[in-house]
């Protein structure tokens, strides 16, 4: 849903420059000259799309938190590789997730083998996890995704999906348990899956830039889910009020983080944390330092009791 919503977006812009440029375009030769101009303009566009967007976010973030890191010193590096995680997740990757992403299908696996489920966050679909997902199956390991759908669904409605998508998973490979991983929202709605069909499915929970107080960014999105995650809901507030499933729980979060605000949203009494700095929102899930850390803890026995506490 969210990658036929965002190439349809592509296309009208794409059309709409083609269309543009031909108009100034008298005939001949300079036909091809306005098709190539709108080929290019479109990433163009879209790439100034993303800037502007983020810019207001920025803003957004400096008159919330002015005595904030990110909205004071947060590193340059840091930001242009944000700007291009978005640009490669929104305009490259999502689109067209299922050329990027192929087929779910992982099939049965030893019984020694603990499968991972990736959950994406608000606003996304399975095509975020392109680059960890082929660097962790590079190493063997056996990665599914899910589609968090309708986008705009409450986040329970969600963990009825993902309720699914694990059922569906486990049949699939014959494993008794999953490990999830999770970005963003995708750490609430599985918390919400946890607190209601319980942990006898899942050995260990792993959470990049999760919301677990909620994010003011929120305020600006559309949907029940982004009215769930605005700091202090009464869906957060009854979440949070439950006991944390007894199962190992570890939350990975930036200090530059600007979508998170603020940044220590994504503490959680009872979890094990991994404070990172450099790292934007969406830069987490094409981090090599967050690839590295997963990678330590999948390494594991599935049989033995996961220690998801070490720092990268």
């Amino acid at each position: 849903m969210i990658a036929r919503r965002l190439f349809g977006a592509l296309a009208i812009e794409a059309l709409l420059l083609l269309f543009g440029t031909l108009i100034l375009a008298r005939a001949g030769t300079l036909t091809g000259t306005a098709v190539l101009l709108a080929c290019v303009a479109v990433p163009l566009l879209n790439t100034c799309g993303i800037v502007a967007g983020y810019a207001v976010v920025r803003r957004f973030a400096a008159a919330l938190y002015p005595s904030s890191r990110p909205a004071r010193a947060r590193p340059w590096r840091c930001t242009i590789v944000e700007y291009l995680a978005l640009f490669a997740a929104f305009v490259v990757i999502q689109p067209f997730e299922r050329f990027w992403m192929g087929k779910e299908a992982v099939g049965t696996l030893a019984p020694e083998r603990t499968p991972v489920l990736l959950v994406h966050g608000y606003l996304c679909n399975r095509g975020v996890w392109w680059w960890l997902r082929r660097r962790l199956r590079a190493h063997r390991y056996t990665v599914a995704t899910t589609n968090l759908e309708p986008p705009l669904a409450s986040l329970d409605r969600l963990a009825e999906h993902l309720e699914n998508r694990i059922a569906a998973l486990l049949r699939e490979t014959g494993a008794p348990k999953i490990v999830l991983v999770t970005h963003s929202m995708g750490a609430l709605v599985s918390r919400a899956y946890l607190h209601r069909y319980g942990a006898a499915k899942v050995r260990g929970l792993v959470t990049l830039a999760a919301p677990m107080h909620g994010t003011q960014i929120a305020r600006l999105g559309p949907g029940a889910n982004a009215r769930e995650m605005r700091p202090d809901s009464a869906w957060l507030r009854h979440l949070n009020s439950q006991p944390l499933p007894p199962i190992p729980i570890a939350s990975i979060w930036s200090r530059d983080d600007e979508i998170m605000l603020p940044s220590e949203t994504s503490r959680l009494a009872g979890a094990r944390e991994i404070i990172l700095e450099g790292l934007g929102h969406m830069a987490m899930v094409f981090s090599p330092r967050v690839l590295a850390f997963l990678e330590s803890e999948l390494a594991r026995d599935s049989n033995q009791e996961t220690d998801l506490c070490r720092k990268i």
